[in-house]
């Protein structure tokens, strides 16, 4: 039976609010101590997702905090964690109690990655909804066009612009590329006005517009990459995901904003 992709629960992203990365786990030496041992152990994993997993590429294996335990992340997978022998993989966050504190060291190492892809993407290749007035926060959300969450999101644009949080949409068809969808989504992005054609294709119009060099399919390879598997999802600038569809009080609440 193949195992199914490194994936954290979307119900938990959903009601989840997190408004900044908690200050960096402290990694002990007992966890970097392996690093002598890691050849092998990179070896032994690669070799069992492999074997289990033909599609996964695996695109990096580190250490983490806890002992005898690695950090595997797989292109289009997310995040997974692997015994050094590469036979046992546990699925799901990895949360550290430190005192008071509960840190979610799986989405802070994540985090860092979404950060640098997000900020490198070209602000013409996103549909932009500016804040009303001064920009006191973005967000990144990946959307398509008929998922009901998506269309109540964007009903609520302008309360959320009126915050003061600017949106930026990336496209994400969730049946895939190539597809239907995605092809209305590449219409959406080639149109003379992207902004109204996004605004009118929620509402439930067709979009026509010549074919151009659009951006859809490289969004949507990122978002796999991100671990993006429904929408919206939505990132904060620091590359916390805090959702899911959140309500735009609920949105500024988890970014701090008053």
């Amino acid at each position: 039976m193949k195992l199914s992709p490194f994936v954290l629960p979307l119900a938990l992203l959903m009601v989840s609010a997190c408004s900044q990365a908690e200050p960096p786990t402290t990694v002990t030496k007992t966890a970097i101590s392996a690093d002598a041992n890691m050849p092998q152990i990179e070896a032994a994993i690669r070799g069992s997702i492999k074997e289990a997993i033909p599609d996964a590429e695996v695109t990096s294996i580190k250490t983490t905090p806890f002992q005898g335990l690695y950090e595997v992340k797989a292109k289009g997978y997310g995040t997974a964690y692997m015994s050094a022998d590469g036979r046992y993989m546990v699925q799901g966050e990895l949360i550290e109690l430190r005192g008071k504190q509960v840190i979610n060291v799986t989405e802070q190492g994540m985090a860092g990655d979404r950060q640098k892809a997000l900020a490198a993407i070209d602000k013409k290749d996103q549909i932009i909804f500016p804040a009303t007035g001064q920009t006191k926060g973005v967000v990144y959300v990946f959307t398509d066009v008929d998922c009901g969450y998506c269309r109540k999101l964007h009903m609520e644009i302008p309360q959320i612009n009126q915050l003061g949080i600017e949106v930026r949409y990336l496209a994400f068809p969730r049946s895939g590329y190539p597809s239907p969808m995605a092809k209305r989504m590449e219409a959406i992005w080639c149109s003379a006005n992207p902004r109204e054609a996004l605004t009118l294709a929620k509402q439930g119009q067709n979009i026509t517009a010549p074919e151009c060099k659009s951006p859809v399919k490289a969004q949507y390879d990122l978002g796999q990459d991100l671990g993006v598997r429904g929408t919206p999802a939505v990132f904060l600038e620091s590359g916390m995901q805090v959702g899911g569809y959140l309500s735009p009080k609920d949105l500024a609440a988890a970014m701090n904003i008053r």
